[in-house]
């Protein structure tokens, strides 16, 4: 039965995890769809994006780039707090709400009601104990709520700014055990099963309007605590043999001298900057059963939805907002400095029952292209979105049209799309910052070397299958000062390094054809295309400021 004119949507949301690698080995992959099941109902009832794409990382940089639309040379948020920055230091830069509509802002606009439940990481809006940097908790070390602080947040409604009402704090983020996911995600689980009913409840009595509503979870991003004494249903699980082998990655001992230099840098840097983790079974096993562990939360939300009177009239998401390295290529862990698979391909499910079939498209598809689908499916079309863009810049000092693409008309029809080239980008020097001292160690670290910055296309457009070229530099914004503008071609005297891979031919990304020893294995024309790709993307997708620019272009003038 149709509840609404126009579809809601329910966007589920996990943290660091990462599309399953092709080395993935059978016991692994059949212990973790038994334990998945919530996963599992929403991929029977949905379209299976098998070649799906984060646009930046980490944490914040892409979750603003998935729920603005828009790349970090735009939004701003190009950092992450936590090795070398709290959410307060001068090198920090977070999403201002009068700079870019979100998705809440541009379904607002639409007549929509709009919720978020869970992790945001966009802004820094935790309450604060007065004359401190210490944010109100909302649950205590065992993940048992406080309510009288709940309603606190509840109260000020910090994300209404954003376009989003309902979001309960503190930021599950950092290195308190009353944050980690564990404790927090079956309180995230509760508040949207709990919103769920409320609007279900609204629609039987003949309310009409539609929502959109984010369950945003944060692991399998507990990783980052493995060998911590948090976890004591790991530790039973893997006691009693209950936990499934997880082979090492195939690159594991890669020793990168033929990749950029920064990745070597900052495998060895690594266990100084943070928590040494080892590449051991106990830790791969841990990823596993964190992906288990927030699935019990995503089949309770699935459920709930299931019950309502307007599931199928409700579009679901489910993906994650970047990937995990878990020690493949030499060592690697977490997401920074690189734009290797385990990082940039993430799983991408997307369900309608009233209107789409469920089914696997095998195309390029991108977190950018989220919002303007999902606009799409929402009868609002390329012209409309563009008209709704142009309106938007009364409002918002940087609002520009969505630099990604519809992706609707492809899932009507079942069809995997034209050839395209993906655009991804990373500014992000977690290290680097105020305190660039070891959480561990408490010992002093050197920044990861130069260059480190990135820009990477992924493509189908160019001959012999698909492609990934990157570039890594030295990004003069963040080498001479924050305020350089995006882009401006100050020299740097690093020179630039590339990475090049056929994922047809390497899926493993073993040889880099930019190598010394391998460049003889790419054609000529092959990397005239993909360099010609990566311009007309970066010209396209990266936009700027326009104040800086003309702030800019009056002092270059």
């Amino acid at each position: 039965m149709t509840q609404s004119k126009c579809p809601n949507i329910l966007v589920i949301m996990t943290d660091e995890e990462r599309f399953p690698p092709p080395y993935e080995n059978a016991e692994a992959k059949a212990w973790r769809l038994k334990q998945c099941p919530g996963r599992e109902a929403i991929a029977r009832n949905s379209i299976r994006c098998h070649s799906h794409y984060t646009g930046a990382t980490a944490c914040s940089p892409a979750r603003a780039t998935l729920f603005t639309g828009q790349y970090p040379s735009l939004h701003g948020v190009s950092q992450t707090p936590g090795m070398g920055k709290s959410s307060f230091d001068p090198a920090m830069f977070w999403l201002d709400a009068d700079t870019l509509p979100t998705m809440g802002h541009w379904f607002q606009a639409l007549g929509y009601q709009t919720y978020y439940r869970g992790k945001w990481h966009l802004s820094d809006e935790d309450l604060l104990v007065p004359g401190t940097r210490t944010a109100l908790l909302t649950t205590n070390d065992h993940g048992v709520p406080i309510p009288d602080k709940m309603r606190n947040y509840q109260a000020a409604n910090r994300l209404q700014p954003y376009g989003w009402d309902g979001w309960i704090g503190p930021e599950p983020h950092g290195a308190l055990q009353a944050n980690d996911g564990t404790n927090r995600d079956p309180g995230f689980a509760e508040q949207v099963c709990r919103t769920l009913d409320e609007l279900d409840a609204k629609a039987r009595a003949g309310d009409d309007q539609p929502f959109v509503l984010v369950s945003s979870f944060v692991n399998p991003h507990d990783i980052v605590f493995f060998d911590v004494n948090w976890f004591d249903d790991f530790r039973h699980h893997a006691g009693e043999g209950a936990l499934p082998k997880v082979d090492p990655a195939p690159t594991a001992g890669e020793d990168l001298k033929t990749k950029p230099s920064c990745q070597a840098d900052y495998a060895s840097q690594y266990p100084l900057f943070y928590l040494p983790q080892p590449d051991i079974a106990r830790y791969r096993q841990f990823y596993y059963w964190l992906i288990a562990e927030v699935d019990r939360h995503i089949e309770k939300v699935y459920q709930k939805l299931q019950q309502c009177s307007f599931f199928e009239d409700t579009i679901v998401v489910f993906t994650s907002d970047h990937g995990e390295m878990l020690g493949a290529h030499g060592g690697l862990h977490q997401k920074w400095y690189n734009a290797y698979e385990e990082t940039l391909h993430v799983p991408f499910y997307l369900s309608y029952p009233a209107r789409l079939k469920p089914g696997e498209h095998q195309g390029l598809t991108s977190h950018l292209d989220l919002l303007p689908t999902l606009l799409g499916l929402a009868g609002t079309g390329e012209k409309e979105q563009q008209a709704l863009a142009e309106s938007f810049k009364a409002r918002y000092t940087e609002a520009a049209p969505l630099v990604g693409q519809d992706l609707s008309p492809w899932f009507r029809d079942g069809d995997d799309g034209q050839p395209r080239t993906l655009y991804f980008m990373s500014d992000d020097t977690v290290e680097t910052g105020a305190d660039m001292r070891g959480a561990h160690s408490d010992k002093p670290y050197k920044p990861v070397t130069q260059p480190k910055h990135l820009e990477t296309i992924v493509t189908n457009e160019v001959a012999g299958g698909r492609w990934k070229f990157s570039r890594y530099f030295d990004n003069p914004r963040f080498s001479q000062g924050p305020g350089n503008a995006d882009g401006l071609k100050v020299p740097s005297g690093v020179p630039d390094q590339f990475e090049c891979y056929n994922l047809d031919a390497d899926p493993l990304e073993e040889v880099n054809l930019m190598a010394e020893v391998h460049r003889h294995k790419l054609p000529e024309d092959t990397f005239d295309h993909l360099r010609r790709l990566l311009a007309e993307q970066r010209a396209s997708k990266r936009r700027l400021p326009q104040n800086l620019n003309q702030q800019w272009d009056a002092l270059l003038a």
